[in-house]
């Protein structure tokens, strides 16, 4: 039986194979590609939890050294210190070009009693990654408080950024009552009203990483007005802000006691 002859398919119908080298290549490029892109992306999302974390942990130290610096304000001379991390975020002061004024007197008779300039506020800048909204952490803007709320303003602002705010631009007010005082001359009915104001004052800066914020008690400085008994004044000015109250007595006098607590911020 004869058999057929193999047929070879024509050059034109053969089909060929792509090599291994430069399969190898294809994939690792292809590869590698992935690899780059999912880095990328994780290191991006590394960062900004980072970022995140570490401006929620300068939320709660702002709010440490507050009462740090509400602590050290009633000891002479004490101090005390509040860790930051500064990684991506940095904290330092900020200087404004305002003065907080206190005016007492006679209602429309106000002379000017006390009077600071610059104003100082602490600020901690969250690093480019950080996010957060504007809120309110503590205290609040108004010019006067009385003994059941802070003396301090601590806030989250969109400055350039997300930025956490602390300052005391404000003053206490309280009305220690009336009391009978005597001396040579007799007895008389005295009323005794008190402002408390804690002035920050800037001392060295600098320091990257981790830094030690410090608070320093510079003294406490103690002034006294006294006025004539009737109705009595008092208004406190910051820019163009302006807050008073008026108090009405029966003492012959009234005693105006401002006490200053200077603080002194430094790293």
């Amino acid at each position: 039986m004869m058999r057929a002859p193999l047929s070879l398919p024509s050059p034109k119908n053969r089909v060929r194979g792509v090599s291994p080298a430069i399969s190898a290549v294809i994939i690792s490029g292809v590869m590698l590609t992935i690899l780059g892109v999912a880095s990328f992306v994780s290191m991006n999302l590394l960062e900004l939890q980072l970022a995140s974390t570490e401006f929620e942990q300068a939320k709660s130290n702002m709010l440490l050294l507050d009462e740090v610096i509400h602590d050290v304000a009633l000891r002479r001379g004490s101090g005390g210190y509040v860790q930051f991390n500064q990684r991506s975020g940095g904290v330092g002061i900020q200087l404004r070009e305002e003065s907080l004024t206190i005016l007492a007197g006679p209602p429309g008779g106000e002379e000017e009693i006390y009077s600071i300039t610059p104003l100082i506020t602490i600020v901690y800048r969250g690093g480019s990654s950080a996010i957060g909204s504007e809120a309110n952490l503590r205290g609040g803007s108004s010019l006067m408080v009385n003994m059941s709320s802070m003396m301090s303003h601590v806030r989250v602002e969109l400055e350039g950024g997300v930025c956490i705010k602390l300052d005391y631009d404000r003053v206490r007010l309280i009305d220690l009552g009336e009391f009978i005082l005597s001396d040579e001359e007799g007895s008389a009915l005295h009323r005794f009203i008190e402002i408390s104001i804690i002035r920050l004052t800037m001392g060295p800066m600098g320091g990257s990483g981790t830094i030690n914020l410090k608070a320093q008690n510079m003294g406490v400085n103690v002034t006294t007005r006294t006025y004539q008994g009737g109705e009595i004044s008092i208004k406190v000015r910051r820019g163009l802000m302006e807050e008073g109250v008026t108090f009405s007595s029966e003492a012959e006098e009234t005693v105006i006691i401002i006490t200053e607590a200077q603080i002194m911020i430094s790293t």
